[in-house]
């Protein structure tokens, strides 16, 4: 995450209201239409591959990634639905395609899957993947545990101190099988799912009335992006940001007049 303080965030926006025009001439949208290409792909393959999902799988590997946490004096991770989401469908998505990566062909990783899913959660996430076939016998949620365990970066993702949340995603093709772990460190709520499309910036600024905690300002990124292409400290004007993809940014007071900038969803604007 990005630390600013106030003055700082004051500063961005008078910058941009003094020099009118100033930060669309810089600023390059995503394109849309892969992005809401790649939301329809991942919903469609959660809908198409929803019986070959394993939720009892997804539970055992839950309770053997807060055993192993307890194990180190680390809290539980709370299931979250959107990451479940997230997860589950990067899982299908592994069978359709073929590819075992965290990036699809296209570019979309975790990140892309959590912004356009989870669409209720501040956070940036992680992921751990795998993929088994035994020679002998079906495969068991610790064995698939036990690899994530002696992966240096899995394993990291496994003890994150930070971590709060977890989603799980287990889908059976026969005798092999495909896991997915997506974590987050959770650290606001929107009220609702953030609509995808929006018309405006203020359509985004409203999606976060009544967030918990209270967000009153915040930026826009490329998708993934970590560059912030404008700020809005109070309630955002006329638009001004040229349509395409953005993921929303929130400011997050840690106090002493100072904010953390945090991950959250996928809006196309326009």
């Amino acid at each position: 995450m990005i630390t600013l303080d106030r003055r700082t965030l004051i500063a961005t926006t008078a910058a941009a209201l003094v020099t009118p025009g100033l930060f669309p001439a810089q600023a390059e949208a995503a394109m849309s239409d892969p992005w809401l290409a790649y939301d329809r792909r991942l919903r469609r393959q959660l809908a198409e591959s929803q019986g070959d999902f394993d939720p009892d799988f997804e539970t055992d590997l839950h309770d053997l990634g807060d055993i192993f946490r307890r194990g180190q004096r680390l809290g539980a991770l709370a299931l979250d639905p959107g990451l479940t989401l997230a997860a589950r469908a990067h899982a299908a998505d592994i069978a359709r395609t073929g590819v075992f990566d965290h990036m699809t062909r296209e570019g979309f990783g975790p990140a892309a899957r959590v912004g356009l899913l989870a669409r209720d959660l501040i956070g940036a996430p992680a992921e751990n993947i795998a993929e088994r076939l035994n020679a002998d016998g079906a495969v068991r949620p610790d064995q698939i545990m036990g690899q994530w365990k002696t992966s240096p970066g899995h394993r990291a993702n496994l003890l994150a101190a930070d971590f709060t949340h977890v989603g799980y995603g287990v889908l059976r093709q026969g005798r092999e099988v495909i896991a997915l772990g997506v974590y987050a460190e959770v650290s606001a709520r929107l009220p609702a799912p953030a609509p995808l499309r929006v018309a405006s910036v203020g359509a985004i600024a409203a999606a976060l009335s009544n967030a918990v905690p209270r967000i009153n300002q915040f930026s826009v990124s490329e998708p993934g992006g970590e560059a912030l292409v404008e700020t809005y400290v109070e309630s955002p004007g006329a638009q001004t940001l040229p349509p395409g993809a953005w993921q929303l940014r929130p400011h997050l007071s840690t106090g002493a007049r100072k904010y953390l900038v945090a991950w959250g969803p996928v809006f196309v604007l326009g």
